[in-house]
């Protein structure tokens, strides 16, 4: 090969890296960048646990967190908003529309998991579980946290609320370097 075609190889693979980084095409992993969190862009599929859906954070995030559908799987959502007329002991019933709408938007997001949120359903199996806080990669997580810090806590009933002590939840960010246990103080284990 002489050198001109060798020069006329190496100008068209660098134009063709130029269009991909140009055009977005190809993906971005998740990956911990350990100064900023995860990235949160793959192929375009937003892979933050953000939560994007306006009737939800309104219907729901009205009582509590507004949680990112990607903390539980498709069933578990599905039964949930199957029994909103009992949910929880209180009553969260929805006009049937509005029930439609909030079901697909959690029932489609719950499917885009990558990087560490994959980690959420290990050793769930064919498990349904209706709270977050029964997931047994939540309870690893969590297990080192002493019951006294939210059992005596008025400030903290329980540990499904996720706010209280991830003060970036409402951003889909649970990092354990920003937690900051209400009436405890920052968490660090």
């Amino acid at each position: 090969m002489g050198k001109r075609n060798i020069m006329t190889l190496g100008s068209m693979l660098m134009g063709g890296i130029l269009i991909f980084s140009l055009y977005g095409i190809g993906s971005t992993i998740a990956s911990d960048d350990s100064e900023g969190g995860w990235e949160h862009e793959v192929d375009g599929i937003d892979t933050g646990l953000s939560v994007n859906n306006a009737l939800y954070i309104e219907e729901c995030g009205s009582c509590h967190l507004a949680y990112p559908a990607q903390l539980l799987p498709t069933q578990s959502w599905r039964k949930i908003m199957d029994g909103l007329g009992d949910h929880f002991d209180e009553s969260a019933e929805l006009d049937n529309e509005s029930k439609k709408i909030i079901e697909d938007y959690l029932a489609g997001s719950s499917k885009h998991r990558v990087g560490k949120y994959r980690k959420m359903f290990r050793n769930l199996g064919n498990q349904s579980p209706l709270r977050i806080t029964e997931l047994p990669y939540f309870r690893h997580e969590h297990d080192e946290i002493p019951s006294r810090f939210f059992k005596d806590n008025d400030k903290l009933t329980s540990l499904s609320q996720c706010n209280a002590c991830h003060r970036n939840a409402e951003k889909g960010w649970f990092d354990e370097d920003d937690v900051f246990i209400p009436g405890v103080g920052r968490w660090d284990d």
